[in-house]
């Protein structure tokens, strides 16, 4: 949920922006919700260039409202067979109760971070929001996407995030509280200590930022 002030800024009808859901949805759910007066968004962290292109090109066709074109900005780690291979056995007995099969193990993560080879596929559709999870791309990257005129979003789970993310120029920022669901968007610290809840979180923010502040969570 965000403000007035959100709301003109992202140019939607209503002050809800649709949570990419990453794995779960594609451009239909972002279609609707940019049609019935929302902020659809696309979750483009698993998602191939050629595939993300695709997906872009129907929300285009499907909508002439704002959309928003959401990534992660995450440091990958490197592969750990080993380590997949503990969990794997570890649940090996509810696979056999249940009568199912483990998928074979990855060889990479399947969720890459905002890039430059990224950028050079969006850039044509010059989107209208895009957001990040997890901090923010290189300010290089960013000041690309902000010339092409997009609005820049991220989340924060700290006021100390917060902050920073202000500092670097992005135009609202998304307050996740701690009782958000599905992965953390923690980035300066790892410490859970320092989450907080929801309606804690916008009432620190709403007092010392410049920017918007998006309430998260449904």
């Amino acid at each position: 949920m965000i403000n007035l002030e959100g709301k003109r800024l992202l140019g939607c009808e209503h002050p809800i922006i649709q949570a990419p859901m990453a794995g779960a949805q594609g451009s239909d759910m972002a279609i609707a919700v940019s049609n019935a007066g929302g902020l659809g968004s696309l979750p483009c962290a698993m998602l191939s260039v050629a595939d993300m292109v695709s997906e872009i090109k129907l929300i285009k066709a499907g909508t002439d409202k704002p959309y928003n074109l959401n990534f992660f900005c995450h440091q990958p780690i490197e592969y750990n067979e080993a380590e997949h291979q503990v969990w794997q056995s570890k649940l090996m007995p509810y696979f056999a109760a249940f009568g199912a099969t483990p998928k074979s193990l990855p060889n990479s993560a399947n969720r890459t971070p905002f890039n430059h080879a990224i950028a050079d596929a969006i850039e044509p559709f010059s989107p209208p929001v895009v957001s990040f999870h997890f901090g923010l791309p290189d300010p290089e990257l960013v000041q690309r996407v902000k010339s092409w005129g997009s609005k820049v979003l991220s989340s924060a789970t700290t006021l100390e995030e917060a902050l920073w993310l202000e500092s670097q120029g992005v135009d609202a920022i998304i307050a996740q509280g701690v009782e958000a669901g599905g992965h953390r968007g923690m980035f300066l610290s790892d410490d859970i200590t320092t989450q907080v809840g929801l309606f804690s979180l916008v009432s620190q923010l709403i007092q010392v930022l410049k920017v918007p502040v998006i309430g998260a969570g449904g």
